[in-house]
């Protein structure tokens, strides 16, 4: 594995120092197709990031090594006040579906833009996760966005946007890609963005919003012999760090029915200087068919004689989790400076050749419910309400989805507008009682990003 690791390094620097021989100016979109006389362009693009990490854990394994996080081709229409854009990932050896939608403008000017998309791309919701890839400070997204975020869904939205104010809502089924709930039917869900911005100069950008989602859950599993629709949420996060697999931080959320979700957003830019932020909060709140259950367990081993003491012994409560993150970057030198996209509401990429920036990042992700006087016993992977461990009827209704505390610290250098490199070390601290041996994780990553 050290041989791989260090043969990919090499490799790694190895480019880059073709790349600093090649080194180019930067040029726009690559058009495939143009017909000034009748509005019409066609561009095609692509992106390829390798990664190479090392990690370590207190018990638990977790993988070290090197991989192809993201490749994709990307192509777009624009016609008249048309614009089709298609984005498709053969990442890891296997393809994905990433974007794929239509935007009509109803007005699109210097003094602000409306328009309508439909298709399959990002929810409205949080600012990191409305911002590329390409563009991003740091090799990973917040855990905190990975578990109480929602990223790509069928949808229809309505957008609009001037030089002090950014929405963009709309309607969404649940992901049809990613849909695996073996039962029920596809969810549903309302999600918003909104943004306002006091200031808005070369020199200072004061940016503060929020976001807000409603979800109603309509899928899950069957139960009582295929006579019963269970319903469940499940969130889950990877680790901010190379191994991706969300054991760390998981929850199954029996019985959901309605989600919740709202965040905050706030943003400071400067030309050389930017700090962000966010903290979202979720609330599941919970549905089930006590009488027909009650019904089912009649005559069984542990009958119970009333619905009442049946639903005392199955007890059932709304479930709750948080997290937010707060990132700054500084730019070394004065090859770029930080620039703000009111069409997005977001900071943009630094493009700029020899751009050198240092980042910073303090994330927390709570997916921990646990109800006061619970205990966990680890032998039989399950709370005890009250602290009396008896198997039945002791239900409890705490959640451990797991909690984790990280720090990142980082460095980006764009070596041209198709080429960028990034190194980041990220410690987390976490609190998971399934996972009482494993505390303290590190990891070192650095990734090359080529786009065109």
């Amino acid at each position: 594995m050290k041989k791989n690791i260090i043969l990919a390094a090499v490799l790694t620097l190895g480019a880059v120092g073709h790349m600093f021989a090649q080194d180019k100016a930067a040029i726009k979109p690559y058009h495939i197709y143009e017909d000034k006389d009748n509005d019409i362009s066609i561009t095609l693009g692509g992106r390829f990031f390798t990664d190479l990490s090392y990690n370590t854990s207190d018990f638990t394994p977790v993988k070290s090594g090197t991989n192809i996080a993201d490749a994709r081709l990307r192509t777009s229409l624009t016609f008249k006040n048309w614009y089709f854009y298609g984005d498709f990932d053969f990442g890891g050896g296997k393809f994905h579906q990433r974007n794929l939608f239509v935007r009509y403008y109803l007005k699109n000017d210097e003094e602000s833009s409306k328009s309508l998309k439909f298709g399959y791309y990002a929810e409205p919701f949080s600012m990191n996760l409305n911002t590329s890839e390409y563009a991003m400070k740091f090799i990973n997204r917040p855990s905190t966005v990975f578990a109480l975020g929602n990223f790509r869904a069928l949808g229809l939205t309505y957008k609009y946007y001037n030089n002090h104010f950014f929405s963009d809502q709309g309607i969404f089924t649940e992901d049809v890609l990613e849909n695996k709930k073996p039962a029920g039917n596809q969810s549903w869900n309302v999600t918003g963005r909104y943004v306002y911005i006091p200031v808005n100069t070369p020199d200072l950008t004061l940016h503060i919003g929020g976001s807000l989602r409603y979800k109603q859950n309509n899928g899950g599993e069957l139960i009582n012999e295929g006579k019963t629709l269970k319903t469940n949420q499940y969130i889950s996060s990877s680790l901010e760090m190379g191994d991706h697999n969300g054991q760390f931080l998981s929850a199954n959320i029996p019985w959901a029915n309605k989600l919740y979700k709202v965040g905050f957003e706030g943003l400071v830019r400067m030309p050389r200087f930017f700090a962000r932020g966010e903290y979202i909060m979720q609330k599941i709140t919970k549905k089930r068919p006590d009488q027909e259950l009650f019904d089912a367990q009649l005559g069984g081993l542990w009958s119970w004689t009333t619905l009442k003491s049946w639903q005392k012994a199955n007890p059932l409560d709304d479930s709750k989790a948080n997290g937010g993150y707060l990132e700054l970057g500084y730019l070394l030198n004065d090859k770029s400076h930080y620039k703000y996209n009111r069409e997005f509401a977001l900071i943009g990429g630094n493009y700029d050749p020899g751009a050198f920036e240092v980042v910073a990042r303090y994330s927390y992700t709570n997916l921990n419910d646990i109800k006061e006087g619970d205990v966990f016993l680890k032998g039989k992977n399950k709370f005890y309400p009250g602290g009396k461990i008896i198997d039945y009827p002791n239900e409890s209704m705490s959640i451990a989805g797991g909690k984790a505390h990280s720090a990142t610290v980082g460095i980006n250098y764009t070596i041209n507008r198709h080429a960028i490199i990034s190194a980041d070390y990220t410690y987390t601290r976490l609190d998971n009682p399934y996972f009482p041996n494993d505390k303290n994780f590190n990891s070192i990553q650095a990734r090359m990003m080529f786009s065109f």
